[in-house]
């Protein structure tokens, strides 16, 4: 009888381990992933926010998109209405957004660009 008690001690050790198992693959993912959408709507709303600081208007912009960069780190992409076919790299660095240059410009000469800062 004792034998059987310590078998069935054991099954819910690992009944419980499994189940503790099962949760975390599920819900670390989860995490993760509402962490990113977090932070890249953060950072969306914050370029927003810089750019309407700048003077512009959101008629003005045509596209911002929130991108990964090298490092799993986050940067924005911005596209202005006169300007189709330039994206204007923006960064966050000690919590201010800052234009760090164009991105794949297509060799434009910077010096005819809209928007730099």
């Amino acid at each position: 009888m004792e034998h059987n008690q310590v078998i069935s001690k054991k099954m819910k050790f690992i009944a419980v381990g499994m189940i503790v198992l099962l949760l975390l693959t599920i819900l670390v993912p989860l995490g993760l992933f509402g962490l990113y959408k977090y932070n890249a709507h953060a950072l969306k709303r914050d370029t927003f926010d810089h750019l309407s600081n700048e003077g512009y208007s959101r008629n003005e912009i045509r596209n911002v998109e929130v991108v990964f960069k090298e490092g799993a780190l986050l940067s924005t992409l911005v596209e202005f209405v006169d300007e189709p076919h330039v994206q204007y790299w923006y960064d966050e660095r000690e919590g201010q957004i800052v234009q760090i240059g164009t991105y794949d410009s297509n060799g434009l000469n910077e010096m005819k660009l809209r928007h730099l800062e």
